[in-house]
C-alpha cells in the first residue's frame, strides 16, 4: 500500500546515503590481440568481486538505466543478462561468441570503451573472458542495488529502523508490515510470523495479490534504482526479483489474471512484467513526474496511474493509452478502481476525493468526471475499499475518515492518529486498522462503522426533510386574512422600543437624518410559528424615495438570524476579466470542470446558481436565469468581482449537520438583504423568511449607505407567500408552409417562490398539424420553447381561390397555462392567441432522421445521464443557397434543462453551401432524472423553418 507524503517520507530515507557517481580509472590503450588466461586468473570468477568493478568503472558510464547507449544497460547483473532487443551481449561458457567480449577485446566493432576515453587492462580483459567461460554465473542479490552507492559508516540510527513505511493485509487477521530494507508478515496479536530482510531501500508500498498468496512489494533506493519483490504470504520466499526502473519504485500490483506486474516509479516510467518469465513486457512512457501509485481493474485490461504530474492515465493492458485524466490541482497520490471496475477513483495533495466513470476499457475515450469532493485539511495519502460502498481515506492531517462511494458523501470520521499514517487495511465485512510511521496500529470494528454509517444516512435524510420542509413545502395564501397597515411611531430604533406588528402587516414609515456616525433604522417586533415562511418586501426606490433599502432579520435577544450554513466544497477564482454586478454569463472560473449545473457559486458574499457550461474555449459559464440580470440566493446582494478574485462551489449544511473539516471554509448566511435577489425591484430590498423555531423576532430596515431624511420614506410589508406566475408569449403570428414549422416562446415570471413545472396548452390545433404541445416550463426554469409544424397532410385544408392568387389558410389557437402548487392548479387563460396562416409556398425544410438512415424520420431519441448520442439534420434546399445554420450554443432548441447539442465547435451547428446533411450529438448531464420532452432545431435562414418536434426521453442510467 502507497504510503508515500510529498511533505517528509520521502527526505528522510534519502538522506541516509551518499550517492557517488561513477569514476574513470584512467589506464593504457588496449591492442587488439587474443588473450591467454593465466594459472591464477583460471581460478573461480566471481561476478560481484571481480567483474562488476570492472564494468561500472569503464562501461556505466554510458551503459546504465537512465542512458541505454545502444540500448545496453551494463548497471547490473539482472541488465547485463537482459542484453538488447538484438539478443544477448553474453554467451554462457562461449567468450569467442559473446558481443561484450568481441567489442571489449578489439575483435569487433565499434571498440568499446572508444578510444578517447579509458581502457581496460589486459588482465582485467583476461578476466571478464574467463568469467563468461566459467558460465557467467552470479546471483541477483539485493547487494546489486547496494553495490552503487559509496556509503559512509554512519551510526546505526534505530529509530529509522523502526519505522514503518507500509502496510497491507495479508488475509486471516495478518498484516505484512513494509519497513527500511525489510518486511515481515504480523499476526493480529503482532506476532512475527517470518522476516525478509534482503531489500536494499525503503518499502514504499505493499499489495496483495487478487489470489492472495503473493505479496508484492515496491522499494529502491532514491537516485539509483528500483526493484519489486514477490514474496510468498505464507513462507516469506522470494518467488519473483525484478529490477528495471532507474529510481526507486514507489508503487506495484499484480492484476487479478495472474499474468502481470505493474510497476511505477520515481524515473517517470510504469514497468509492465510478465510475471511467468519475469521480464519486461513493455514500458509505459507519458508521465512527466514521478508515480505514486497505479492500479488494475478486476477484469485485468485496464491500468490507472497516478502521478506527481497532476494526472492520472488510463491504459490498455496492451499498453495503449486510453485516457489523461487532467481535473486533479495536485500531485495524484492513491489511485483504486471500484471494486466492480465501472470507476476510478483517486486522491492526492490538492485534497480531494474524484470519482470517474470508466469508459475506455479497449479504446481511447473520455471518462467523465462524476464527483470532486475536499475531503481533508491536507494532503490525501490513500484511499481504499471497504466493500464496495464505503471508501476510507487517510491524511496527513492525521485524520481517517468514511465515505460513500456513490457520491463521496462523508459518512463521518473514524480516527485521528497521532502519527502520520502509512497504510490502511480495509475489507468487506472486516475491521479498519491504520498504522502510522511509529507501529502505531488504530483498529476500529465493522460493527461500529456499519453504526456511524446509519447515524450518518439518517442524519442526512432527516435534515434533508426537515430543510425541505422548512423552506421548501408548498404553501398557499390565506386569502381572508388581510394585512394590518401600520404607521411608524419613533422612537424605534431599539429592540426596547421596538413595536409589535400582527402579520400580515403593511408598514409605512421614514428613516429620519441622524448625525454622521448616528444613522437611523427601524425596528418592528412580530411573531411566527416554527415553519411558517413569510415575505418581507420594501417599496421604496420605486416609489421614487431616495432610500436605498437594507432589511435584517434578528433573533428574540437582537442577534442576526442564521438562515444557513454553506460549505465550501472546491476553491476556485476568477480567470478573464471581472464580473460586475448584473451580468448572467461568462462567469470563467479556474477548474470549471470540476463544476457541475444547479451547483452554487459562492464569491464576496453573493451567491449565484450555475445554469449552463462554457461552450467553448472563449465563454464561461451562464448562471440564473440565463438571461438578463443574475439571481443571486439565499437573499445575498449581487456584487462586482475583480479578475482573480477567490470563489467556490458551496454546499447548504442541512439542519445541525458538522462541516466536513476540509480546509475550506463555512459561510454562514443571516437573514438579510440589499437588493431585490430576483432584480425586478431595483434598490428594493426583498427578502424569504422561514421562522426556524416559534416565538418573537425583529425586523430591522434602514439606508444601506447610512443616509436618512424626512422624504425617505418606505412600505415594508410582510406578508405569506402568495405562489403564482404570470406568462409572456412571443412569436404568435406564424405564416405556415405546407411541410415545415415555426418557433414561438413563453416565458414565466414566478411570484412567492413558485418552482414548479407551468405547462402551456395549445388548443384549437387543426387536423395535419403538430405541435409542442403542452410546451412545459421545467420547475425552476424561466422560458420554453415550441414550434407549430403543418404536415404534408396539412395541404387538403388549403382551397384555391377565385382570382388564382396562392391558397391560404388562417386558424386561432387559445392558450391556457397552469401549474400543479400544494396539490391545487393555479391556472390562467392566457389573453395572446397563435393565429396560424398556413400556405403551400416552398421554403427550406428541415427534418431530423436516423444517424445512419436519411430516410427514417425520427419520433424518438433515447438518452441516459451522463451519455452522448448522435442523430442527423437533413434539409432540402428548395434553392436555398449558402450555409444553413442552426445556432452556437443554443442550438438545439427546447431541450431539457442538463442536455446540450455537444461537439459544435466555434462555427456552431452548421451545413455550409452545398451541403444538405450533418452528424450531430446531445449530451445529458450525469445527474437528469428520467423525462420525456420534445425538442426541435430552428434554422437561421430565411423565416426560421424548424423541424417537426419528435420526443427526447432520458431513461435511468444502467
Amino acid at each position: 500500500m502507497n504510503v508515500l507524503s510529498l511533505s517528509g517520507t520521502i527526505a528522510w530515507a534519502v538522506s541516509l546515503f551518499s550517492i557517488s557517481l561513477m569514476a574513470s580509472v584512467p589506464a593504457g590503450p588496449v591492442q587488439a590481440a587474443p588473450v591467454q588466461a593465466s594459472a591464477a586468473q583460471a581460478a573461480d570468477v566471481e561476478y560481484e568481486r571481480d567483474i562488476a568493478p570492472i564494468l561500472k568503472t569503464y562501461c556505466a558510464g554510458c551503459h546504465n538505466d537512465t542512458d541505454k547507449e545502444g540500448e545496453l544497460s551494463l548497471i547490473s547483473l539482472g541488465a547485463l543478462r537482459a542484453g538488447t532487443e538484438d539478443g544477448p551481449v553474453v554467451v554462457a561458457s562461449k567468450p569467442e561468441e559473446s558481443k561484450l567480449f568481441q567489442v571489449i577485446s578489439g575483435a569487433a566493432e565499434p571498440q568499446m570503451p572508444p578510444k578517447e576515453e579509458p581502457q581496460l587492462k589486459p588482465e582485467q580483459i583476461a578476466r571478464l573472458r574467463e568469467w563468461i567461460a566459467q558460465g557467467a554465473r552470479g546471483e541477483l542479490k539485493p547487494s546489486e542495488l547496494m553495490s552503487k552507492l559509496s556509503v559512509p559508516k554512519l551510526a546505526k540510527d534505530r529509530n529509522a529502523a523502526k519505522q514503518v513505511t507500509a502496510v497491507c493485509g495479508a488475509g486471516s487477521g495478518r498484516l505484512a508490515v513494509g519497513k527500511f530494507g525489510s518486511v515481515e508478515l504480523q499476526t493480529s496479536e503482532g506476532k512475527v510470523v517470518w522476516l525478509f530482510d534482503q531489500l536494499a531501500g525503503k518499502v514504499n508500498q505493499i499489495r496483495l495479490s487478487p489470489d492472495g498468496k503473493s505479496l508484492v512489494v515496491a522499494s529502491g533506493i532514491a537516485g539509483v534504482a528500483g526493484e519489486v519483490v514477490l514474496l510468498n504470504v505464507e513462507s516469506g520466499e522470494v518467488q519473483l526479483r525484478l529490477q528495471g526502473h532507474a529510481d526507486a519504485a514507489y508503487c506495484a500490483s499484480a492484476s487479478a489474471d495472474g499474468k502481470w506486474i505493474a510497476s511505477g516509479s520515481y524515473d517517470k516510467t510504469v514497468i509492465l512484467w510478465d510475471r511467468a518469465s519475469g521480464k519486461v513486457a513493455r514500458t509505459l512512457t507519458g508521465h512527466n513526474g514521478a508515480i505514486y501509485d497505479l492500479d488494475f481493474d478486476a477484469t485485468s485490461s485496464v491500468l490507472a496511474t497516478g502521478s506527481a504530474d497532476q494526472t492520472v492515465k488510463v491504459w490498455s493492458a496492451s499498453g495503449n493509452r486510453l485516457d489523461t485524466l487532467g481535473q486533479p490541482q495536485g500531485e495524484v497520490l492513491s489511485v483504486r478502481f471500484s471494486p466492480d471496475g465501472n470507476h476510478l477513483f483517486a486522491a492526492g495533495v490538492d485534497r480531494q476525493i474524484r470519482k470517474w466513470k470508466l469508459e475506455s476499457r479497449k479504446e481511447p475515450m473520455n471518462n467523465p468526471m462524476l464527483v470532486a469532493r475536499f475531503a481533508h485539511e491536507d494532503d490525501v495519502l490513500q484511499i481504499e475499499f471497504m466493500g464496495s460502498d464505503r471508501l476510507v481515506s487517510t491524511s496527513v492531517d492525521r485524520t481517517v475518515k468514511l465515505w460513500d462511494t456513490d457520491q463521496i458523501r462523508p459518512l463521518g470520521q473514524i480516527a485521528l492518529v497521532k502519527e502520520q499514517p502509512v497504510g490502511i487495511v480495509a475489507g468487506l465485512g472486516e475491521s479498519i486498522q491504520v498504522l502510522t510511521m511509529n507501529g502505531d496500529a488504530t483498529e476500529i470494528a465493522s460493527d461500529v462503522l456499519e453504526k456511524l454509517a446509519k447515524s450518518a444516512e439518517q442524519k442526512r435524510a432527516s435534515g434533508e426533510v426537515a430543510s425541505r420542509e422548512a423552506s421548501r413545502t408548498p404553501i398557499m395564501a390565506n386569502d381572508e386574512a388581510k394585512p394590518v397597515s401600520v404607521m411608524e411611531t419613533e422612537p424605534n430604533d431599539k429592540l426596547e422600543n421596538a413595536p409589535k406588528v400582527d402579520l400580515p402587516a403593511q408598514i409605512a414609515g421614514v428613516i429620519e437624518a441622524r448625525g454622521a456616525n448616528d444613522a437611523d433604522q427601524d425596528l418592528y417586533r412580530f411573531s411566527a410559528k416554527a415553519g411558517e415562511r413569510w415575505i418581507l418586501g420594501v417599496n421604496a426606490a420605486r416609489a421614487e424615495s431616495p432610500l436605498d433599502s437594507r432589511i435584517e432579520i434578528l433573533d428574540e435577544y437582537g442577534k442576526s438570524l442564521v438562515q444557513t450554513r454553506l460549505q465550501a466544497m472546491r476553491e476556485s477564482y476568477f480567470t478573464f476579466r471581472g464580473k460586475d454586478g448584473s451580468t448572467s454569463d461568462d462567469f470563467r472560473v479556474h477548474n470549471w470542470e470540476d463544476m457541475e449545473l444547479n451547483e452554487y457559486l459562492y464569491a464576496g458574499g453573493e451567491i449565484v446558481k450555475l445554469w449552463l457550461y462554457p461552450r467553448g474555449p472563449d465563454s464561461g459559464f451562464k448562471v440564473y436565469p440565463g438571461t438578463g440580470a443574475r439571481y443571486t440566493y439565499f437573499g445575498t446582494t449581487p456584487t462586482s468581482h475583480a479578475l482573480g478574485a477567490t470563489a467556490y462551489i458551496v454546499r447548504e449544511l442541512v439542519d445541525e449537520e458538522e462541516a466536513l473539516p476540509n480546509g475550506l471554509p463555512v459561510f454562514p448566511i443571516y437573514y438579510e438583504n440589499d437588493d431585490d435577489s430576483l432584480r425586478r425591484w431595483g434598490k428594493d430590498s426583498r427578502l424569504s423568511f422561514v421562522a426556524p423555531r416559534t416565538g418573537d423576532y425583529f425586523v430591522k430596515i434602514r439606508d444601506a449607505r447610512g443616509f436618512g431624511g424626512a422624504d425617505f420614506k418606505y412600505s415594508l410589508e410582510i406578508l405569506q407567500p402568495r405562489p403564482d406566475f404570470t406568462i409572456q408569449v412571443s412569436g404568435t403570428k406564424l405564416k405556415m408552409p405546407v411541410g415545415s414549422g415555426r418557433e414561438w416562446q413563453v416565458t414565466a415570471t414566478r411570484m412567492d417562490e413558485l418552482e414548479e413545472e407551468i405547462l402551456v396548452e395549445v388548443r384549437g390545433l387543426p387536423e395535419g398539424f403538430v405541435a409542442t404541445n403542452p410546451l412545459v416550463i421545467e420547475a425552476g426554469q424561466m422560458a420554453a420553447l415550441g414550434t407549430i409544424y403543418a404536415t404534408n397532410d396539412a395541404q387538403k385544408l388549403l382551397a384555391a381561390s377565385a382570382d388564382g392568387a396562392p391558397a391560404t389558410q388562417k386558424f386561432e389557437l387559445s392558450l391556457l397555462a397552469k401549474s400543479l402548487h400544494a396539490g391545487q392548479w393555479i391556472e390562467h387563460e392566457l389573453k395572446e392567441k397563435i393565429e396560424l396562416e398556413l400556405m403551400s409556398a416552398p421554403e427550406l425544410r428541415v427534418r431530423l432522421v436516423d444517424v445512419n438512415d436519411a430516410n427514417l424520420e425520427l419520433e424518438e431519441l433515447t438518452i441516459r445521464p451522463g451519455q452522448t448520442i448522435s442523430a442527423r439534420v437533413v434539409i432540402d434546399r428548395n434553392d436555398v443557397k449558402g450555409p444553413v445554420s442552426f445556432g452556437g450554443d443554443d442550438s438545439g432548441r427546447n431541450l431539457p434543462h442538463g442536455t446540450i447539442v455537444d461537439n459544435i465547435g466555434l462555427n456552431g451547428l452548421l451545413l455550409p453551401d452545398g451541403v444538405n446533411d450533418r452528424e450531430f450529438f446531445i449530451t445529458a448531464a450525469k445527474w437528469m432524472a428520467p423525462q420525456r420532452r420534445q425538442i426541435h432545431l430552428r434554422s437561421q435562414s430565411k423565416d426560421n423553418p424548424t423541424s417537426k418536434p419528435i420526443w427526447l426521453k432520458i431513461v435511468p442510467s444502467q
